[in-house]
């Protein structure tokens, strides 16, 4: 149709030819002519989207805003977007700034406790950079670079706090829990949403029971609510059992050094081994006499009771929104990014049994 009306209104090419084919190609010569001919290419001929609405924009200057100095007379509203207290914050300035002497942190106005406190609000609300960019006061390209330094060393920092007990802490615990006094810890999984892959095979990624792409973490705590081991970055295809068997073997000399006679609470997907102990499944239930079914009824409540306390851990380390929405950023940061939102949630819990 254009090409019809380009024929019946533009002036016709000398010498005009009746063959269609050779009329289309002089009108292209004939409009690529006159192109050529004007002073000045097309209006927004090529420009990004951001040049064509911003034309006659005159960026002023940056004017960098401490935050930090903002915020530290008000302690609840510094809680809330660091998680941290202003006592606390000071420790963890202290920790990092040692680090900082190892890494190339370039040139920037920002004081180190600006730095730390736009990565710790990162990592607790995970707002964008441009987000970040207009609160303190400095370009978006700045934000990144920060980001992508600070969030090292504060890993370095905290993630020592995640350690496996030895035997002897492990014998420790065992009675602290009157109705399973062999039991010393739970372990359990959780998901992260992650964007689809565009390059990597997509069905590795997915999964069908959360639907939706995901990487994988695994969580054991003792039962004193502390966290003693973390991995993360299994595939989002895998469940619970499978990332079980991939991490180091747990019991008597093995990698992950555990007690005899000591026990794990796991819920019934993971393997009824030892050192894992698994709920009894409704069919072992009801094929079970009368007598052992109120037995085992009772046992996977008493189950249910001590094994929720895993999921209350993991409920305190996804408050960072880094890990608990949707991942934004790439991928193979993700599981060290996991690991330092677990050090600094432990840290955390033992800041307040310890102060509060």
């Amino acid at each position: 149709m254009l090409y019809w009306v380009y024929k019946q209104t533009m002036e016709l090419p000398v010498p005009y030819v009746q063959n269609d084919y050779n009329f289309a190609f002089l009108l292209l010569i004939q409009m690529y002519q006159r192109f050529e001919r004007q002073a000045m290419p097309l209006p927004y001929f090529g420009f990004r989207i951001r040049s064509r609405i911003l034309e006659d924009e005159m960026p002023g200057p940056w004017v960098s805003n401490d935050v930090y100095g903002n915020l530290i007379i008000r302690p609840y509203e510094f809680w809330i977007l660091s998680g941290e207290t202003v006592e606390s914050f000071q420790e963890l300035v202290t920790l990092v700034s040692r680090r900082l002497q190892n890494y190339n942190v370039g040139e920037t106005c920002m004081t180190i406790e600006n730095r730390i406190l736009l990565t710790l609000i990162w990592l607790r609300q995970y707002p964008t950079y441009t987000l970040l960019s207009l609160t303190f006061g400095i370009s978006v390209s700045a934000v990144g670079r920060i980001v992508n330094i600070m969030w090292i060393p504060m890993w370095e920092v905290v993630s020592p706090l995640i350690r496996w007990p030895a035997v002897q802490d492990w014998r420790n615990c065992r009675g602290r829990w009157p109705e399973m006094s062999n039991v010393v810890g739970c372990i359990d999984g959780t998901s992260h949403e992650i964007l689809t892959p565009m390059t990597e095979p997509q069905e590795e990624f997915y999964s069908g029971h959360r639907k939706y792409h995901c990487i994988h973490t695994q969580v054991i705590i003792d039962n004193d609510k502390n966290i003693v081991y973390v991995h993360s970055g299994f595939l989002g295809h895998e469940n619970d059992a499978h990332a079980y068997r991939q991490f180091g073997p747990i019991g008597p000399g093995q990698l992950m050094d555990f007690p005899n006679n000591c026990y794990i609470l796991a819920d019934s997907i993971y393997p009824n081994e030892y050192p894992l102990v698994t709920p009894f499944k409704s069919v072992d239930i009801v094929r079970a006499p009368r007598r052992e079914q109120r037995r085992r009824r009772k046992f996977n409540a008493l189950h249910r009771k001590r094994r929720v306390y895993v999921e209350h851990i993991m409920k305190e380390f996804k408050t960072f929104r880094v890990v608990g929405s949707l991942y934004r950023h790439p991928r193979w940061q993700m599981a060290s990014i996991v690991e330092l939102c677990v050090g600094l949630s432990q840290r955390r819990t033992d800041m307040i049994r310890d102060r509060f």
